[in-house]
């Protein structure tokens, strides 16, 4: 006597329960760009539209933490030290953007890091730089951006954890690329 209705059935069932238990679909990937960098209200001291700020951390309502207020004697940007971009209630900064003024690594340093995180330079009218992700293996995973003086005097950093619906890669480079010309243009006289 065969019994292939019950196994039938079983079978059936599993797959059905498979089927049920799958992972959702992931959201659409947000493509939009990151618009005008400079339309009100900013922040990060008055740097970066709070607007594209939003896209890129993917979440409202942010916060921000300036350190290093500019010189107004000296280029937009001088002496500017962070700014960190927080989403309400996370642990860990969202967006971190940095300048060191003076830079104390060394050229050798930036080419170790950039080896070990598999960096990719950045588009030639950019550069010097590079832009590199770090995978899930760290908590929290995040893509960043390092871009330098060509004499390694500065070195303007943006960093982004990674969220699930952006290339966060690509915006810390579009980032670097609104912020070079404030933060790393050279040092005019008073």
């Amino acid at each position: 006597m065969r019994r292939t209705g019950p196994v039938l059935t079983a079978v059936l069932l599993l797959v059905v329960s498979a089927a049920c238990s799958s992972a959702p679909p992931s959201p659409p990937r947000d493509t939009r760009p990151l618009g005008a960098m400079t339309a009100e209200p900013l922040a990060c001291d008055g740097l970066i539209s709070a607007r594209t700020l939003r896209i890129v951390v993917g979440a409202l309502p942010i916060l921000t933490t300036t350190t290093g207020l500019p010189d107004k004697h000296l280029p937009k940007g001088r002496r500017y030290t962070s700014c960190a971009v927080k989403v309400a209630d996370a642990r860990e900064w969202a967006l971190y953007v940095g300048l060191a003024d003076p830079f104390r690594g060394t050229p050798r340093e930036l080419s170790d890091t950039m080896a070990f995180d598999k960096g990719r330079p950045l588009p030639e009218e950019l550069g010097p730089g590079y832009s590199a992700t770090v995978p899930d293996g760290k908590e929290p995973a995040f893509a960043y951006v390092y871009g330098w003086t060509p004499g390694h005097e500065r070195l303007l950093s943006i960093r982004i954890v990674l969220g699930p619906a952006r290339d966060s890669e690509a915006d810390a480079v579009e980032l670097f690329r609104y912020l070079k010309p404030i933060m790393l243009t050279p040092e005019k006289s008073r």
